[in-house]
């Protein structure tokens, strides 16, 4: 044996260890300030699978997690307990330091934050007596997901979430007029680089945009979340805050442009290019176009063989069996299963599909084949996305609120709202029911020229619930006057009688509706089914 066998075969493993370091060492290096690494380093930073990449890197958190020495998960488990335990004996400095703690060991989890930041604002909030101090935990709860968002960079659920903890837990609360108030003064509340939003509703707005840009940006996948409900959020809350500004006196200019705005956001929210149940995009503003797509390409598929429609469907009505004729000529008012069984069969015979069509102008007339497929094909699969529009406009209740916008913009509207308003706070506070009955008579003469300039707005909607709240008001001040809505003097004079008709769900104005469309058309009036009961003693009239 060679003396010098060992020193070159030791040779030999040096040499494959260096030849193999060198991609080792190209494909791992890591990225640093002025180097972005090597293979991997770059494909982590890419797929942002680092630390780095998914928000702040807290030291204390990582101490932590080492730590736990492996036990980690058993950790968690155990703060996950004791979080409950404390919340049940309303034990809030130990509930807050051990959400504290959840968060340094899992900041990357977003259920952590998402869900105790929900029982923060919700569920704590609601436990304590005093309004501020009710707001205070209502803050932790925003102040927990903001927190959150710095371990998770622009991630759009928490994002999403504190756009609705801003908006909807501070504006819908019972106690939202205080929290308001109080979201307002608070620095701490206000959008990063936005120190003059203070309103909740517009912050919440901030928010929104901040979530749908990181899925514009390709940053973070849609996942879960329904595009309909999740792109509309910031013209709502746009749309909230103009709600929310004329409730508290705030008119003219600023509700205008207010209004203005949640109608810009809502015509771009309908033009949205939104992922569908299907494989393509939709947008809920396409509905009349797809529809008249599919009647076009309809009428291109009936001139192939003109007339065919209606031959096949005669064929199918002549083909009915004795049973299926009676279902069809006398349908049943309550049919058994039988007869609906019955009923389904000559309405599909009778229902000339498309398809149908082109498969009986393939038969008699098979050089239309082609074009006869293409055609249904182009029926189809326009009915199929104007189905899907319409499905999604009715979950956004789309077509209402982009005519509310377009009403609430309108002199007369405005006009109606603060006369409104105005006529409220002299009968409340004022006491002065004259002025008031005067103003609330302005304000609805403003709401029917207002109403007058958008007919296809439905009769039941919100915007006429809300109105009906007003009239109750001045029913209410015609009773401190010794008047009702009945009164000939009150009724002919009123221009709501269609709101109060389509609205008055619990009959309370039967008898005055009556009475005006009998002196309308000539007729005796009845007899109110409360007579007797329409006057009340004016001083109890009075709000307290």
């Amino acid at each position: 044996m060679n003396p010098n066998t060992p020193l070159f075969r030791k040779i030999a493993y040096l040499s494959a260890f260096v030849i193999l370091a060198i991609p080792a060492v190209w494909l791992g290096a890591p990225s640093t300030r002025d180097n972005e690494g090597g293979r991997l380093a770059q494909i982590r930073s890419d797929a942002r699978l680092g630390q780095a990449d998914l928000g702040a890197i807290d030291p204390a958190s990582e101490a932590i997690r080492l730590a736990t020495l492996g036990l980690r998960g058993i950790a968690v488990t155990m703060l996950w307990s004791k979080a409950n335990d404390y919340k049940k004996t309303e034990d809030w400095t130990n509930f807050q330091a051990t959400l504290d703690q959840l968060a340094r060991l899992q900041p990357y989890f977003i259920e952590v934050w998402k869900y105790q930041a929900w029982n923060l604002s919700y569920n704590v909030s609601v436990e304590v007596d005093n309004v501020r101090d009710r707001f205070y935990y209502v803050k932790q709860g925003i102040d927990y997901l903001k927190e959150g968002i710095e371990f998770n960079r622009d991630h759009p659920t928490l994002l999403d979430d504190l756009g609705w903890f801003c908006g909807n837990k501070v504006g819908r609360a019972d106690e939202h007029t205080i929290y308001r108030q109080l979201f307002k003064q608070d620095e701490d509340l206000r959008y990063p680089g936005e120190p003059s939003t203070t309103d909740n509703w517009l912050v919440s707005k901030l928010w929104y945009q901040d979530a749908i840009e990181s899925i514009d940006s390709g940053q973070y996948p849609m996942g879960t979340k329904n595009p309909t409900t999740f792109y509309d959020s910031p013209a709502r809350s746009q749309i909230s805050y103009a709600e929310a500004i004329e409730t508290e006196g705030v008119f003219g200019t600023r509700a205008k442009t207010a209004w203005e705005r949640g109608g810009e956001l809502w015509e771009a929210y309908g033009t949205r290019q939104m992922p569908s149940t299907a494989e393509f995009l939709i947008a809920l503003e396409d509905l009349d176009l797809w529809r008249q797509k599919a009647a076009e390409a309809s009428e291109e598929l009936n001139a192939l063989s003109p007339g065919l429609a209606e031959k096949m469907r005669q064929a199918a009505i002549d083909s009915f069996s004795d049973e299926q004729r009676r279902v069809w000529e006398a349908p049943p008012a309550n049919p058994t299963p039988e007869e609906s069984q019955l009923q389904m069969e000559v309405n599909d015979l009778t229902n000339i599909t498309p398809d149908k069509i082109a498969k009986r102008i393939a038969h008699d007339q098979p050089e239309k084949a082609a074009e006869a497929q293409r055609l249904a094909k182009a029926v189809n699969d326009a009915n199929e996305r104007a189905r899907l529009i319409d499905t999604n406009r009715g979950v956004a209740n789309y077509a209402y609120w982009k005519i509310r916008c377009d009403l609430e913009q309108t002199p007369e509207a405005l006009e109606a709202r603060e006369l409104a308003h105005d006529a409220k706070r002299q009968f409340e506070r004022e006491g002065n029911f004259v002025a008031g009955r005067e103003l609330y008579e302005r304000s609805f003469d403003a709401w029917a020229a207002a109403l007058e300039q958008f007919p296809e707005l439905d009769p039941t909607s919100t915007t006429h619930s809300d109105l009906m709240d007003v009239i109750d008001e001045y029913v209410t001040l015609l009773k401190t006057l010794e008047l009702s809505l009945a009164d000939e003097e009150v009724a002919d004079q009123f221009p709501l009688w269609d709101v109060v008709k389509a609205n008055d769900n619990s009959g309370q104005y039967a008898d005055a509706i009556a009475a005006y469309e009998a002196r309308k058309s000539g007729r005796p009036a009845p007899m109110p089914e409360s007579a007797g009961e329409s006057l009340i003693n004016p001083a109890d009239a009075i709000p307290q």
